[in-house]
């Protein structure tokens, strides 16, 4: 990738830096990101927000080029945390091309998706129980992964979105109950299963947290 294509409104700096191989360097990108769309919240400019997802999106982690990917992936994440409560506005042009990245054969890019995921779902909070079904099928196809890296940020992912499902359990999870157990209990072991099952039938005695 280039930087002489029109990305605007990100600049040939931070093109360059979410291009770049060292991770430092994507992070100073990723900063620069998070400052440009904490400005457009601030003017509620939503279509040049979606306009830098998008690029994110497109340009980026749905690139070839594996540097561009995580370059993506880590502006993505940088939108979500400057975004804040307004990211459940955006989340699913968030969420899909992360997603997309746990099915890369690079295993450093499959880390990196679960931590974008991860600060992606912890800063929308509420707003990701219409996403539960995506997003556990999603954590499934890492459950047996080879790399134990990425195990382990799979596994920090699924535990902050069950959290996050107990939190909202007694709010609003009883019109999405049916299809998330649909998609998590089939992961989860007999014993498990029984305990989830449980817990589900006590859902209206849990004392919502966040």
């Amino acid at each position: 990738m280039t930087t002489e294509k029109d990305f605007s409104p990100l600049t040939p700096n931070i093109v360059r830096a979410l291009n770049d191989k060292l991770y430092e360097k994507r992070k100073v990108a990723a900063l620069e990101i998070e400052k440009l769309v904490r400005e457009f919240v601030a003017q509620n400019n939503s279509a040049q927000i979606r306009h830098v997802i998008q690029i994110l999106a497109t340009e980026f982690a749905l690139s070839q080029h594996p540097h561009s990917r995580k370059g993506g992936l880590i502006g993505l994440a940088a939108c979500s945390i400057a975004l804040g409560k307004d990211s459940g506005l955006y989340l699913k042009e968030l969420i899909d091309p992360v997603l997309n990245c746990f099915n890369d054969s690079d295993s450093r890019l499959r880390y990196y998706a679960c931590e974008a995921l991860y600060n992606i779902v912890k800063v929308a909070r509420g707003a990701v129980l219409p996403h539960f079904n995506v997003l556990f099928d999603g954590l499934s196809k890492l459950a047996a992964d080879p790399d134990p890296n990425v195990k382990s940020g799979s596994e920090l992912l699924d535990r902050l979105l069950k959290v996050k499902f107990i939190q909202l359990a007694g709010r609003v999870v009883l019109p999405y109950s049916s299809g998330i157990l649909t998609a998590v209990l089939p992961c989860l072991s007999y014993d498990d299963r029984k305990k989830s099952i449980l817990n589900c039938g006590c859902i209206s005695n849990i004392k919502c947290i966040g």
